[in-house]
């Protein structure tokens, strides 16, 4: 398997939890700036299937930032085709629509539509959050941490809900999607946190300070904090997932764990897992 990611800490993780039980080569996707980068790494012959991720949150600041990744997946599309590749799996981000307001989600949706329009098998998998527990690692730390306070500063904002998956569970989803036909989009997450809850379990931060979003958006103008269109994301609406879908075409269980989340939303979120009978019942065709 040839895996095409950030080189940030959850993803060089991942790297090393798949080498354990697969053959797969690694290469940094910016470093992908013309076809010989592709063709010095000898990738040809047995790995066949792509699998793409990017992680470096901190990297998507001004729109060159997203235009320099969408560069180096079309290069990377041309190579996989010129070598036949047989299979597509891609971790994407919730809410990646190719017409959404916000950047970042609308850079993540193109993407989608270039690896699915080159006619592959793909499996997409939504995800927010990756944690590894032992490591106390996560790809949201570095958006709010700051260096010289040795804290996390994050958005005051009531609901900031955070859907996280272990490193593990990610693993052996991937692992599933390798081996088997998984084509589709999936929601891929274990774990329901407030934002802060989630920062100070599955990073190594003693204090997460809450601040008034309108002086975050200051500090990201000046190039302080997060850029705004990352920073939208935790202020936005937020989007289900619903995780019943992978759990039933996988055959695992992925335990939900909630915390730091208030009892009255912590109860709504419980219906994510799989959705009402009634709703189920109107998506039923009348014949």
């Amino acid at each position: 398997m040839l895996y095409v990611h950030s080189f940030s800490p959850i993803e060089q993780a991942l790297f090393s939890a798949l080498a354990q039980t697969e053959e797969l080569i690694q290469v940094q996707a910016l470093e992908i700036t013309d076809h010989s980068i592709l063709a010095s790494e000898n990738l040809a012959g047995s790995h066949k299937t792509l699998l793409y991720s990017f992680q470096d949150l901190t990297h998507y600041r001004h729109i060159d930032s997203f235009r320099e990744e969408s560069a180096a997946v079309d290069m990377l599309i041309e190579y996989i085709l010129e070598q036949e590749f047989t299979k597509i799996i891609l971790i994407t981000y919730p809410g990646a629509y190719c017409d959404s307001t916000n950047l970042f989600l609308h850079y993540k949706g193109l993407i989608e539509q270039k690896f699915v329009h080159t006619g592959m098998p793909c499996t997409i998998l939504n995800v927010q959050a990756i944690h590894e527990p032992y490591l106390k690692i996560n790809n949201l730390h570095s958006l709010f941490y700051h260096e010289s306070a040795g804290r996390c500063v994050i958005p005051r904002k009531s609901s900031c809900i955070t859907y996280s998956i272990k490193l593990n569970s990610l693993c052996q989803i991937i692992v599933k999607s390798l081996h088997g036909d998984y084509e589709g989009k999936f929601d891929a997450f274990d774990s329901v946190f407030d934002l802060k809850t989630y920062l100070l379990t599955h990073s190594s931060v003693g204090q997460v300070r809450r601040m008034t979003p309108i002086y975050l958006y200051v500090k990201s103008f000046f190039g302080w904090y997060a850029s705004p269109t990352m920073l939208e994301l935790f202020l936005m609406t937020i989007v289900p997932m619903y995780k019943f879908r992978i759990e039933k075409e996988f055959g695992i269980t992925l335990e939900q764990e909630n915390s730091g989340i208030p009892f009255s939303y912590n109860r709504n979120l419980i219906t994510f897992s799989e959705p009402s009978h009634s709703i189920l019942n109107s998506l039923i065709p009348i014949e």
